[in-house]
């Protein structure tokens, strides 16, 4: 268990795709209705990268939205860490492109790519580095464009994913009203359930819906019992619960 928060959330910015598709667009291209979509998923709409637009650059727009809101500029950025699983390429990271977009040259910058999880397992390493003392102002970043790793032809991925980004300003010396605490946890046995290549690959990116939904419903609930638990929390103490969402397909 955390002993309280590490830092304080002063910035937050988002970006997103400019391609807008609806579920009319893919009735044209997919064996699909707007009703089949709503029903499982309640997506009307998803917003796709247009061109020119990769992971990179919804980050760089998220970042400097939360500096903005944050009042502070790239200069005092002391880490940068993004999770993605789309980077436009192997290096440099996604991360190391923001910082020189953002002023912040000087900066560590890494990525961390874990899929959906991505932007918790990102927040972990920053809370970490700011409890440590190791950083004082840390830059985190969610970006994902995942239209560049699905098959466009593949209804039980395609309606699904969207593109966009998101990003916090963590700033040790504000106060403790950041994040209390993480549990990270992996089951490699479910491989097999999903897969992707990097964007611009023939592999696209598969996932066996019916499946990740299952494990998603089986292994949420024991996760928030043990994180209120070893925070002495009880359920009636949480005013909200946000978890991802998968379709049941």
């Amino acid at each position: 268990m955390n002993g309280g928060a590490a830092g304080k959330i002063v910035g937050v910015g988002r970006a997103l795709g400019n391609r807008i598709v609806t579920n009319s667009d893919l009735e044209s291209v997919l064996d699909t209705t707007d009703e089949w979509i709503s029903t499982r998923t309640g997506i009307k709409a998803r917003h796709f990268v247009a061109e020119g637009e990769n992971a990179a650059t919804l980050a760089v727009d998220a970042s400097k939205q939360a500096l903005q809101h944050a009042g502070v500029d790239g200069g005092s950025v002391d880490l940068i860490i993004c999770g993605t699983s789309t980077a436009p390429e192997s290096m440099p990271s996604v991360a190391c492109l923001v910082g020189e977009e953002i002023g912040a040259p000087g900066a560590g910058a890494m990525d961390l790519a874990a899929a959906c999880a991505g932007f918790s397992y990102a927040a972990s390493v920053a809370s970490s580095m700011l409890r440590s003392g190791a950083a004082g102002r840390i830059l985190l970043i969610g970006s994902d464009a995942m239209s560049t790793i699905v098959d466009p032809k593949e209804r039980s991925t395609a309606v699904l994913f969207g593109d966009g980004a998101g990003a916090v300003v963590l700033d040790a010396s504000e106060g403790d009203s950041g994040f209390v605490d993480h549990i990270l946890g992996a089951d490699g046995r479910g491989a097999t359930l999903g897969r992707a290549g990097h964007p611009g690959d023939d592999e696209k990116l598969f996932q066996n819906g019916r499946e990740v939904f299952k494990f998603a419903v089986r292994i949420l609930p024991d996760m928030v019992e043990k994180l209120l638990a070893r925070n002495a929390l009880s359920p009636d103490e949480v005013q909200y619960v946000i978890p991802t969402r998968q379709m049941h397909a």
